[in-house]
């Protein structure tokens, strides 16, 4: 039983209990006990009346003929509840099984449109800052797991268990083995399925390094062609026309995405600031969207190759903070342009202060390359996590440079700020 089928479980145990408890009411046939506890509270009432009245009458509080009145009063009520011809208060409360369905319907209908809106779309917004550091997996949770693919080898033509071990290995950052299991998804459906095309595509990407690039682009490619507007194949095929030097198709293909009406709001801003840096880029280059196509890749294939050296020291301050087995990332993105990296070194046991070269051939994608741009913007960080994406508690550092001025002396950058 794996991780997506337990949590399965015990949302519909949590749905069977809210449904009982909406509905316990209806489920209970009040009749006769509550109409004799009834009878015998109003005879004790008499009683207590009576005796009052056998009271004030001594005490000269009320006539004889008065308090006679009184008593015939209540021996009428009393006898008319004794024989049953008063009429219930109370209304008997009748079993009803289709409202009962009804709330079950109405309930089960809600959570699932929930999941679905909020899932998938928090999911493409995780997407959209990358991906998250490390979780700490439940053994119990990754013997399920290695179960499943265990049952596998065993059943290979089994596609959707193929694909359920794909998203369950990506739930655990599995990534190179989700492609796998994804690519074995793929392989044996029955029909094409951009969905699954578009999570081999992710998986590849992140198993990459984040490299939307190569098959991972093919197979996003593939998706856009069976289902033309599918979120996820738009969201990572337009950064990979925009990596590939595509702009304007980048560009349409977000465009696309920001235009579909149950995109959440987060999102669609995520991606008008996307598409607005893009522009600018552009702009800045003297480049429209419409002759991207033609005149970026050229300008990116032409320029000459730049090489950054860039020196990095740590501040005083922070020398006790430094976590132990810190990784150091010293990367380098477009001060305005897309937010991928242009290049990237990672080090390991990293004694600082030392210098590291960032050049062409360290780019995450084609056409996103130092040479295709004027302006950087140079981050180092130390990672106590090992992971790209800045974390709290990391140290870091940042510092602007120039394409014009790169080959004449080494960018300074000071890490001296603790992540918050």
């Amino acid at each position: 039983m794996n991780a997506t089928l337990l949590t399965g479980l015990a949302m519909a145990g949590l749905l069977l209990l809210a449904v009982l408890l909406a509905t316990h009411p209806w489920w209970r046939s009040q009749g006769g006990g509550s109409r004799q506890n009834r009878r015998a509270a109003n005879v004790a009432a008499y009683r207590l009346r009576v005796a009052e009245i056998d009271n004030e009458t001594a005490a000269g509080l009320i006539p004889a003929d008065e308090a006679a009145a009184l008593r015939a009063e209540l021996d009428a009520r009393v006898l008319t509840d004794a024989d049953g011809t008063e009429p219930e208060l109370a209304q008997k409360i009748e079993r009803r099984p289709g409202a009962i369905v009804l709330v079950a319907l109405l309930l089960t209908m809600f959570a699932s449109g929930w999941y679905l809106w909020r899932g998938g779309w928090e999911t493409q917004q995780q997407i959209a800052a990358g991906p998250p550091p490390a979780p700490a997996i439940d053994p119990a949770i990754a013997a399920m797991v290695d179960k499943l693919a265990t049952r596998l080898k065993a059943n290979p033509d089994d596609a959707e268990g193929w694909s359920m071990l794909g998203r369950s290995y990506m739930v655990t950052q599995r990534f190179a083995e989700a492609a796998a299991a994804m690519a074995e998804a793929n392989k044996r459906a029955a029909a094409p399925r951009a969905d699954w095309l578009a999570d081999e595509g992710e998986a590849l990407a992140f198993a990459g390094g984040e490299d939307v690039s190569g098959p991972a682009a093919e197979r996003f490619e593939e998706a856009l062609k069976l289902d033309p507007a599918y979120p996820k194949a738009l969201w990572y095929g337009g950064l990979g026309a925009v990596g590939a030097g595509d702009y304007a198709t980048g560009r349409a293909r977000w465009q696309q995405l920001i235009a579909q009406p149950d995109l959440d709001e987060n999102m669609r801003t995520v991606l008008r600031e996307r598409v607005a840096a893009l522009d600018k880029a552009l702009a800045e280059r003297g480049l429209s969207a419409a002759e991207a196509p033609a005149a970026a890749p050229a300008a990116a294939a032409t320029a000459a190759a730049v090489s950054l050296r860039v020196q990095v020291a740590l501040a005083p301050a922070l020398a006790g903070k430094v976590p132990a087995g810190a990784i150091l990332f010293v990367f380098a993105k477009a001060a305005s342009g897309p937010p991928m990296p242009l290049a990237v070194q990672r080090l390991a046991d990293a004694r600082l202060p030392l210098t590291v070269t960032l050049d062409d051939s360290m780019a995450m994608a084609p056409g996103l390359k130092l040479s295709a741009f004027d302006q950087y913007v140079i981050t180092a960080r130390l990672s106590a996590g090992g992971s790209v994406q800045a974390q709290p508690g990391d140290l870091e550092g940042r510092a602007e440079a120039r394409r014009a001025t790169a080959s004449e002396a080494p960018v300074s950058v000071t890490i001296d700020t603790v992540v918050p």
